[in-house]
């Protein structure tokens, strides 16, 4: 007979194919068949049996998942999220990326938090991601189940399994700067033109979408950057500048930066007299539906935020910029580092080519004459 956690029993006497779960719920003994005939079903109903036996021994609030009027689970996460006083913006910002991972495998709500299901996300996240990033999401998830134990929102505290420390995951290599999508000017121009000037959040009542975007193109900036920049510390009105600091560069590179015109009216559009300028926003929404209107679908489907940057550094290079240039301006020390965003173009190898006079196969001009070398 196999005991578990969270109170019951699982067993199967001989001649009969299904598993039998017993438990006590106030003193009382309960022995019910599973109706399975297999481990791993068998407990999946023993919890759900077990978890409907208690539930009906718990006070009105407790019972309204039995019932299925309970908020849908997306809901219950951005509500412990928003009171959770404790937490810092970012982390908080961190864990609605969890929840929205938790909602994707618990598509039927509170009732599929079961500890067989809880493992089965863990192997199934390992199978995507490094062991520390599930570490984290299940300590987080650990947090909520307590949350919503303690509010009435589920009967009972689900054990969330850890993970072992032989796993080590799965490594995103083959995510890593995968084919930046090759955008011409123009198209950027069109989609920074398509996202809302003002955009909205749970957390922010008014976010300055548009010309945070706008600056992240102009200079290049890592987006963490962007976030972070503060009056009149990196800015103040009327300067042509922008004075980083170590603590918000990733390089820890403190520099300054000159700014385009675009950049200066973007930041004096929005920026306040001292604070944080732009902070922490969910805006990939609005990325995905302004890449959807001004892309073509091939490209607005891959498109994120941060291929702000590597547009950037290739149109600077397609401009006439140096390498060196392009890695001073988008913070990076090594140049051999730069050229791992910059996309080859057909346009950059057309304007190379122009500057050296037009010594190309389909041009006018002509080819240097070779030296001959005179035999003494």
């Amino acid at each position: 007979m196999a005991r578990h956690a969270e109170g019951f029993r699982l067993r199967r006497e001989k001649g009969r194919r299904t598993y039998l779960v017993r438990f006590r719920v106030n003193g009382e003994r309960v022995e019910k068949s599973t109706g399975a005939s297999t481990q791993r079903e068998a407990q999946r109903a023993a919890e759900q049996i077990y978890a409907d036996a208690v539930q009906r021994t718990q006070p009105q609030a407790r019972r309204r998942v039995a019932r299925g009027d309970a908020p849908p689970l997306v809901d219950l996460i951005a509500t412990w999220l928003d009171t959770d006083k404790t937490l810092d913006p970012d982390t908080a910002e961190v864990w609605m990326t969890y929840g929205a991972h938790w909602c994707r495998h618990f598509v039927g709500g509170l009732v599929e938090l079961t500890e067989v299901n809880v493992e089965d996300y863990r192997d199934r996240r390992l199978g995507l991601v490094r062991a520390t990033t599930v570490r984290k999401e299940l300590g987080a998830l650990r947090r909520f189940i307590n949350w919503a134990h303690k509010r009435g929102h589920l009967a009972r505290v689900v054990e969330v399994p850890s993970v072992p420390t032989s796993s080590t995951g799965t490594a995103h290599t083959a995510r890593r700067r995968v084919a930046a999508p090759d955008l011409t000017v123009e198209q950027i121009e069109a989609l920074l033109a398509a996202l809302p000037e003002w955009s909205t959040s749970k957390r922010v009542a008014r976010f300055p979408i548009r010309a945070r975007f706008r600056l992240q193109y102009e200079t290049g900036l890592r987006p963490s950057t962007i976030d972070a920049l503060e009056t009149p510390t990196h800015w103040h009105r009327g300067s042509k500048t922008l004075t980083l600091t170590d603590d918000v560069d990733k390089a820890r590179w403190g520099r300054v930066l000159p700014l385009t015109p675009l950049a200066i009216k973007a930041l004096s559009a929005c920026a306040p007299e001292a604070g944080i300028i732009f902070g922490k926003h969910d805006y990939r929404e609005h990325i995905a539906a302004a890449a959807a209107a001004a892309l073509p679908k091939a490209v607005a489907d891959k498109f994120t935020g941060a291929h702000l940057r590597s547009a950037r550094s290739t149109h600077l290079l397609e401009a006439g910029a140096t390498l060196p240039a392009v890695a001073y301006l988008v913070g990076h020390k090594k140049v051999s580092t730069t050229s791992g965003y910059v996309r080859a173009t057909f346009r950059a190898a057309e304007a190379a080519l122009e500057a050296i006079g037009g010594h190309g196969p389909n041009t006018g001009g002509t080819r240097p004459k070779r030296r001959s070398r005179k035999r003494p």
